[in-house]
């Protein structure tokens, strides 16, 4: 079955929210085609908020290849400038319900390093830029994956 990119960006939107729920923040997901942000998550007890933008793949891992050694990826968008209370949320599905997705959190301030653009080559912030991705390699991943206590911090 082919699957609707709307659905498959709305689960991982769902799956973070429902992650960072039952962690005990207030969650609210922004109306469709709010520009860069998809989730607003509020610390009640701190009075503290912070802002998600998701970006999910069903199938983000990427095994090797001849140029590249394992790494995710996912299309990053429009690029929003970096502020200490935004983060992304990447999000590989892993294409199985039956498992939990990884995320991987990022601070919007330590994007830049992990964009590459189409044509390659090309600065993933110059109107040249056809398409900008995000990639983790293999050995970075243990920095973002599954790393909630990121969210934790920024939130307390």
């Amino acid at each position: 079955m082919t699957k609707d990119k709307a659905l498959t960006g709305a689960a991982g939107e769902y799956y973070v929210a429902f992650r960072l729920t039952a962690m005990g923040y207030a969650v609210g997901l922004t109306p469709r085609r709010t520009a860069s942000i998809d989730l607003i998550v509020a610390n009640p007890n701190k009075r503290k908020s912070i802002t998600i933008q998701t970006k999910t793949g069903s199938d983000a891992f990427v095994p090797r290849t001849k140029k590249y050694g394992p790494y995710w990826h996912w299309r990053a968008g429009k690029l929003r400038k970096p502020h200490e209370s935004f983060f992304y949320a990447f999000v590989d599905l892993k294409n199985d319900p039956s498992q939990a997705p990884d995320v991987f959190i990022v601070p919007s301030s330590e994007l830049r390093p992990l964009l590459g653009a189409y044509p390659e080559g090309v600065d993933p912030e110059s109107p040249e830029a056809k398409d900008i991705w995000c990639g983790i390699e293999e050995e970075d991943a243990p920095r973002y994956r599954n790393r909630w206590d990121i969210i934790e911090a920024a939130l307390e």
